[in-house]
């Protein structure tokens, strides 16, 4: 993987400031990038940490951008194995703090107090990134880490050896790795200022289950998880984590001593004892032999009192909300006595006091469909700000551009009474990481590379949130040529929809007053609004290269948006239920009701597969069939169970593509597929399973619905 710690210059700046402080951007390029966590400073920059795939392995990433979005420090931790970063932190001093998993045998090492291989990391890097100040392996892979005052840092997770260290005065879980009654246990660890040395180390676990008895429910693995860490003021750290156990070590006088799910521990400034344990809820929906706790934790914060913050997912009616709370019921939907399949999640959030016996305050937050916070943090005032993902077409969205984006960011008032923030935000804009600095603005971050800051009170800006594939896929900031791409962002176009009409055969590329630019040149236009404008990208874009995007909408210009063009990233157009968009031979669609028989022929539809040759216009419609002999189509014959969604059997084989390419009637970019669903495989009525590969990229797995 090349040097171990590598920084580039600011030759990768791109942006130039926005109004109102708001930017964002795509740090990623032709590899696929994972954020993990975001963090900012005092002075409004935001910092990044996660890992970028190069091939089967990864590395560890680092970075820093300056207040207008401009990356001002990369630096790459790696060794020759696989590496990723999980937890981030700065002190006052603005050194970097980074933790998390590696397969490397030659991890770069600096003043380490373990140096045997990993599976674990910590690293504590200079303020500009440019020395390692200490790195040392760990006993185990770290999910989050958080600093304190003096700079020891605490970290979190979850471990199976036997031998992980703890100190005397501390939970001292017993784990196992055996393959009858497996035990995780959730660690809590903090170390020195300096790196040499673990101060102290705590493990929790549990090891009764509460499952509807049976064998099953003996044999079953009892799990304890630690997902995130906290520290106030005064040194005292915060752990909170899940357990499907019902008898973790809880502290006499704590909220609730008794239950499974979602748990919080506070351990005293000398790491000498527990100062409390509790849980949150004791609603178990038992599916036997399987316990399913009703509460998840995702993410803490504290406050200067001592104030706990948790935030995460629920199904539990049960679950300890408060009069007065902005939602104080569960909103299902929930049928009583009906354990299966699991209701749908809502959002929580969830304030403790600073010694663990009551709950302050508690609301959920969602409607009737899946909805998650993934990530919380506090503002100066004391708002509650979540950021997370939402199924719900009832989520409140007061600050919303996008009435159906996936992605939420939300505040409540510190008494939790009422939301001073809510908006859904594209898929993969915002929901993995949030910090708010000293002004109040939001650092933001989705999974897949998109981050950006957000003004909590005002119109947004004007920008680019991110690019996807039209069919399917993340928002990022990479294009194939001729492919057909959804740009998100606030206020990019006509707040009255306009979709276009080929004149002469050709897209237009001025639409509703709206044109989008690829390096100057502009994008054949298919559909704009207010958040959605979807173009195709120019057939002249090279692969490998850096280039920029910008719309100029009734005379007003976006910031440029970084992307990176990439030979192929295809993906299948899909219906509502995420199945393929598929014809029948006998032309008909494909459903669950009208399956495709196994040995008949299906059509159906792609983009990003790549350039197209003989090369058409920008824009223009296909007329007649021409085949690309572009693509392939590899079958994972897998039947779901109807209940878990698992899988119950599986073979995998190649399907036999009798065409690929031009789509008679659609523009340019769009790629039919017609391809033989294998026969012999096929027993069972069902949803099986597919991918196209092209371009050496293979889709997202998507399902089709074949019989025998």
């Amino acid at each position: 993987m090349g040097l171990s710690v590598r920084l580039l210059a600011a030759a990768l700046c791109l942006l130039p400031a926005l109004p109102a402080a708001e930017f964002t951007t795509y740090i990623g390029d032709v590899n696929d990038y994972h954020v993990a966590r975001v963090a900012t400073d005092s002075a409004g920059n935001t910092y990044l940490a996660g890992s970028r795939t190069l091939g089967a392995l990864s590395e560890a990433v680092v970075m820093k951008l300056d207040p207008s979005g401009k990356i001002v420090l990369f630096t790459i931790l790696s060794g020759k194995g696989s590496d990723a970063a999980t937890g981030l932190a700065l002190d006052a001093a603005g050194n970097i703090y980074i933790a998390g998993s590696t397969s490397s045998p030659d991890f770069p090492l600096h003043n380490a107090f373990q140096s045997t291989p990993g599976p674990g990391f910590v690293v504590k890097l200079s303020a500009d990134g440019s020395q390692l100040l200490y790195s040392t392996y760990f006993p185990d892979s770290i999910n989050a880490l958080a600093v304190d005052s003096t700079g020891a840092v605490y970290l979190a997770g979850t471990t199976y050896k036997t031998n992980f260290p703890v100190t005397p005065g501390l939970p001292a879980g017993s784990v196992s790795f055996s393959p009858v009654a497996m035990t995780s246990g959730a660690f809590l660890t903090k170390i020195s200022a300096d790196g040499s040395h673990i101060v102290y180390s705590a493990l929790f676990a549990g090891y009764t289950v509460n499952c509807g008895g049976g064998s099953s429910c003996f044999t079953g693995g009892r799990y304890t998880t630690g997902v995130s860490v906290a520290v106030d003021a005064a040194g005292e750290a915060y752990i909170t984590g899940n357990t499907n156990t019902v008898d973790l070590p809880t502290t006499a006088g704590a909220f609730l001593t008794n239950g499974t799910g979602a748990f919080v521990a506070k351990v005293n400034a000398a790491g000498s004892a527990l100062a409390y344990l509790t849980y949150i809820s004791a609603t178990n929906f038992i599916y036997a032999p399987n316990a399913n706790p009703a509460n998840i934790a995702a993410a803490i914060a504290v406050d200067a009192a001592g104030n706990a913050f948790l935030a995460g997912a629920t199904f539990d009616p049960s679950l300890p909300a408060t009069a007065g709370a902005y939602q104080s019921t569960f909103s299902g939907p929930y049928q009583p006595g009906v354990t299966y399949p699991l209701p749908p999640t809502d959002a929580f959030a969830l304030k403790l006091n600073p010694a663990g016996t009551a709950v302050v305050w508690a609301s959920y937050l969602g409607g009737t469909g899946v909805d998650a916070a993934k990530s919380v943090a506090l503002d100066a005032t004391g708002n509650v700000w979540l950021s997370g993902t939402t199924a719900s077409a009832t989520f409140p969205n007061k600050q919303g551009w996008v009435q159906s984006g996936g992605d939420f960011l939300a505040a409540f008032n510190p008494s939790g009474s009422t939301l001073v923030y809510s908006a859904r935000y594209p898929n993969d804009a915002l929901s993995q990481s949030l910090a708010v600095d000293p002004t109040g603005l939001l650092h933001v971050a989705g999974p897949t590379g998109i981050v950006g800051t957000v003004a909590p009170s005002g119109t947004p800006a004007m920008r680019i949130f991110g690019i996807a594939n039209a069919a399917f896929g993340p928002l990022v900031g990479r294009i194939v040529p001729a492919e057909l791409i959804s740009i998100y962002g606030p206020h990019i176009g006509p707040a009255t929809p306009v979709t276009a009409t080929a004149t002469s055969g050709v897209l237009p590329t001025s639409l509703g007053g709206v044109q989008v630019f690829f390096n100057g040149v502009a994008m054949p236009l298919l559909y704009v609004s207010d958040s959605q404008i979807n173009a195709v990208a120019p057939q002249s874009a090279t692969p490998g290269s850096s280039m920029t995007v910008h719309i100029v909408s009734n005379s007003v210009t976006s910031p440029d948006f970084p992307v990176t063009v990439v030979t192929a990233e295809p993906e299948v157009f899909r219906n509502s239920d995420g199945t393929a968009a598929a014809i029948n031979q006998d032309n008909t669609l494909n459903s669950a009701a009208n399956p495709a028989k196994a040995g008949s022929i299906v059509s159906i539809w792609t983009t990003g597969t790549g350039s197209i040759y003989p090369r058409p216009l920008d824009g223009q419609i296909s007329t007649a069939a021409q085949d690309y002999e572009c693509c392939q189509v590899g079958m994972s014959l897998v039947v779901y169970d109807p209940l878990t969604g698992n899988p119950t059997s599986g073979f995998a084989t190649e399907a036999v593509v009798l065409y690929a390419g031009a789509a008679p009637g659609m523009v340019a970019g769009v790629v039919q597929i017609n391809f033989q669903i294998p026969a012999g495989y096929i027993s069972t009525p069902g949803e099986y399973g597919f991918a196209v590969t092209a371009g050496g990229k293979t889709s997202s797995f998507v399902g089709i619905y074949v019989t025998p």
